[in-house]
């Protein structure tokens, strides 16, 4: 895992530095007075730092267990991957069908219950949960419309 996650973290600070020279174009400004791109250029740094972290971790322990392959693919579930997609899938055909509210519901109800193995009454309850926070946050306050539905309230 530690050859991928070389990999990867020299992609991610790639990403990094073209993120900090987008941020540096639109302008940083001051500490006290940042412009467009001080804060894009902050998680740019940020990016960099921990890809840099991430790639010499795994190059230590790259180093320490040179015997050490293990496949990429090794440990995937596979099962609750395709249940997750399926349920995303289902939640993108049904939104119209059934509105924000009901499909909502139902899909934070069964990722959290399929991904926390958790019991139904607290899946349900997050999913209640999670589905009341989103409304009153892209409902009612920020005034997003959504897919009414079957409630049509």
């Amino acid at each position: 895992m530690e050859r991928y996650d070389r990999v990867i973290s020299l992609i991610w600070v790639a990403i990094g530095v073209l993120l900090c020279l987008e941020a540096w174009s639109l302008g940083l400004g001051k500490v006290s007075e940042p412009q467009t791109g001080f804060m894009p250029f902050v998680v740019g740094l940020g990016i960099i730092v921990l890809s840099v972290f991430l790639f010499f971790d795994s190059s230590l322990t790259l180093r320490k267990n040179r015997s050490l392959k293990v496949s990429i693919w090794s440990g995937v579930n596979w099962r609750r991957i395709l249940y997750m997609v399926v349920l995303l899938a289902g939640y993108a055909v049904l939104l119209r069908r059934l509105g924000y509210l009901v499909d909502t519901f139902l899909l934070m109800t069964l990722l959290i219950k399929s991904a926390e193995d958790s019991r139904w009454p607290g899946a349900v309850l997050s999913g209640l949960l999670i589905t009341a926070v989103s409304h009153l946050i892209f409902r009612v306050w920020l005034l997003v419309p959504f897919p009414e539905g079957i409630l049509s309230f």
